[in-house]
């Protein structure tokens, strides 16, 4: 009984700890856009989050894709071997062919993407090194998970964004802050936490590399599936920006983005917890209690504490908004409101999320949020050319209801028999 309740408590440290350093690092990643915001005017900040659109297409089409099932395949291969070096292998070519997609996109299509983004073609060669920095980041990350290794994991996600912060503030400071500085801050935050990591991996976990055809082949192919739900979740993050820049102006599209970086930072925060708990459930996919326990025992608790988190947020918003930017963003605090739905719902739903990867029943998933992008972009055409930035968010809201109504119906068709026989 006393071992138990010694086991509980240090898995109850180890979670707080994550959750602490993992919100810090996830806090400090959405406030870095407001913090550009602070010192660009709603017109400039619209060109930056189209740019941004670019990094992250490429990202959510290879290295952000290939994140869970290496954790996934990672961790199981170390249960069985103690070293990860054929998942790693696959990880790192993953790596390679993102770089080359990322630089072949950006040279066969930059005068189209700096027309869109209202940037010049120099411009580019920024949000390219920035993009090098996001998939290093990325990579680091998802390798300390794969690791088991989650508070490393989460500390170097701090790093990176408070490395990003300090580096604009010190740009600002210095007179030094335009589009192209922020992007830079990008690759030099994510060359700051290499250097800064690089002492403590244990590459003997990492060698030999290993190239098992087989391991590529069970990897690419729920790479694949995740590729499709990732994609789609980038077109749910930034599909509401390309339906507003045909209908509305570029200065309407900084005032909404200013409002989806909050959000988005929120479901950020979210999504956290999936990362969490994944390696766990992928380690004791087959003990039937423990999957009761965490979904009967944890995860009520931690979405009634963040329901109540979500209410406060409603409520203070308004105001928070006024003392740090005046009146320039006022027009975001409805937008932000109406996203706060969405937030609650998608909290309700995130933890079926690392249930069905660790299921190994990603498809069902995938196919969800394929259906809440279709419903997403249908609904921005039939809300915005009406009622303006407010039918993006609409949209958005109902487009996570239909994905929660899927999730929560295969739960208990397919997936709750399987834990409660």
């Amino acid at each position: 009984m006393l071992k138990k309740i010694k086991q509980q408590l240090i898995q109850g440290k180890n979670l707080i700890g994550f959750i602490v350093l993992r919100i810090t690092g996830q806090v400090l990643g959405a406030v870095l856009p407001l913090v550009v915001a602070k010192f660009f005017e709603p017109e400039l900040f619209g060109s930056y989050l189209l740019a941004r659109m670019v990094i992250f297409l490429t990202a959510a089409l290879t290295i952000s894709a290939a994140q869970t099932p290496f954790i996934v395949h990672a961790n199981q291969e170390r249960e069985k071997t103690g070293k990860i070096n054929k998942s790693f292998s696959v990880q790192c070519i993953f790596l390679a062919i993102s770089f080359c997609l990322f630089f072949m996109v950006i040279g066969l299509f930059a005068g189209p993407i700096a027309a869109f983004a209202k940037v010049s073609k120099a411009d580019l060669i920024f949000v390219s090194l920035a993009f090098v920095g996001f998939a290093i980041h990325t990579f680091l990350c998802s390798l300390f998970m794969a690791l088991g290794q989650r508070i490393k994991n989460a500390f170097a996600s701090l790093a990176y964004n408070a490395f990003a912060v300090l580096l604009i503030i010190i740009f600002y400071l210095t007179d030094n802050i335009n589009l192209r500085s922020v992007f830079l801050v990008y690759f030099l935050s994510a060359g700051s936490v290499v250097v800064f990591f690089i002492k403590t991996t244990n590459f003997g976990l990492l060698a030999p590399f290993d190239f098992d055809s087989k391991h590529f082949k069970e990897m690419l192919n729920f790479t694949k599936w995740l590729m499709l739900g990732v994609t789609a979740i980038y077109f749910i993050n930034w599909g509401d920006n390309i339906v507003l820049r045909i209908f509305v102006s570029i200065n309407d599209i900084g005032i909404y983005g200013f409002a989806y970086q909050i959000f988005k930072g929120m479901t950020f925060l979210t999504g956290g917890l999936s990362y969490y708990f994944l390696p766990f459930l992928s380690r004791y996919v087959d003990d039937k209690a423990k999957l009761r326990n965490y979904l009967s025992a944890k995860r009520p608790k931690i979405i009634a504490l963040g329901l109540v988190g979500l209410v406060c947020i409603f409520f203070l918003i308004g105001h928070v908004l006024r003392l740090l930017y005046g009146d320039v963003y006022s027009q975001s605090v409805p937008v932000l409101q109406i996203l706060l739905i969405a937030n609650a719902v998608n909290l309700y739903t995130v933890f079926y999320v690392c249930l069905f990867d660790a299921l190994k029943r990603y498809r069902l998933f995938q196919i969800a949020t394929v259906v809440q992008i279709a419903i997403n972009v249908i609904l921005n055409f039939i809300f915005i050319p009406y009622i303006g930035i407010l039918g993006a968010a609409v949209a958005t809201v109902i487009a996570y209801l239909c994905r929660a109504i899927i999730l929560e119906v295969y739960f208990r068709l397919r997936i709750r028999s399987l834990i409660h026989d």
